[in-house]
């Protein structure tokens, strides 16, 4: 009840630093992940439980056509990322930390900007310090909701469980070529420790030496050099919404969207143009 209570203080709240553009269309009310193919296109996806289905978005947010991948289920699908001849689906939420069959699913980007259907390959991985599903509830730390390609690798930024609440977000790294591997921990940061609805990550994006993670309630940049990431600057974005989807625009703009849920609201897309002066403390 504490968490609800918080969310709902907050729905009246608007932050100066978010611009609200565009309602998505409802065949997109749960989006959890999306990505700029090029700077007139984004490619985009529902959470878990939809149909396994790629959208093709122009950048008001209108479907311009959507994809099946015809091999694949959507058990929990929470971020995309892509190279340049590829798309990378993670379905490796995992709530409740009991999963072991986390997979990346690797489609073709030409296709799916050809409108025609395509079949997986899969990136088949798992956390090497999960011994336990689940573990012990002070070591939950095995959800993802975000991901990013940098340097010829896929980047993970996990979505911390605890109990109690730490903020941890550990980054793994997993090469793109299909297999099954075990994700390399490079390191991990600290978001923030209060909740899980404000200080987890949910979604993330690398592009022009800059990490941006997603929070429900901010996004976080971050300088990125040599797979390391340096806390630069937060903006708030408020109201509290269920905010999964995050997407750097090649001019800077930062493209963000929240699910549609009827007590918070949200199933809108959102453009943010970072704030260099907004220095300070995570919060």
């Amino acid at each position: 009840m504490r968490n609800v209570a918080l969310i709902l203080a907050t729905l009246f709240l608007v932050a100066a630093t978010m611009q609200k553009t565009n309602r998505l269309p409802k065949d997109l009310k749960e989006i959890s992940g999306w990505v700029f193919a090029n700077d007139s296109t984004l490619i985009a996806h529902n959470d878990g439980g939809n149909d396994p289905k790629i959208f093709v978005l122009n950048l008001n947010g209108s479907i311009r056509h959507k994809i099946s991948v015809t091999n694949a289920e959507n058990t929990d699908w929470e971020d995309i990322a892509l190279d340049e001849k590829s798309i990378y689906i993670g379905d490796f939420g995992n709530n409740n930390n009991t999963r072991t069959d986390l997979k990346i699913l690797k489609v073709s980007l030409k296709k799916v900007l050809d409108n025609q259907d395509v079949e997986a390959k899969f990136i088949e991985f798992s956390y090497p310090e999960q011994k336990e599903f689940p573990p012990k509830l002070a070591e939950k730390q095995f959800d993802c909701e975000a991901m990013s390609f940098y340097n010829d690798s896929l980047y993970l930024f996990t979505k911390c469980r605890s109990e109690p609440f730490d903020g941890k977000c550990y980054v793994y790294t997993l090469p793109t070529k299909p297999g099954t591997y075990k994700a390399q921990k490079k390191y991990y940061m600290v978001i923030g420790k209060r909740d899980w609805f404000r200080d987890a990550a949910t979604g993330a994006d690398i592009q022009n030496g800059k990490l941006i993670l997603l929070t429900y309630n901010r996004i976080i940049i971050h300088s990125f050099e040599n797979g390391r990431a340096k806390y630069e600057s937060h903006q708030t974005m408020l109201p509290i919404t269920q905010k999964e989807a995050i997407a750097i625009h090649p001019n800077g703009k930062i493209y963000v969207a929240d699910e549609r849920q009827k007590i918070v609201g949200g199933g809108n897309m959102y453009i943010i143009k970072p704030a260099p002066s907004a220095k300070g403390h995570r919060k």
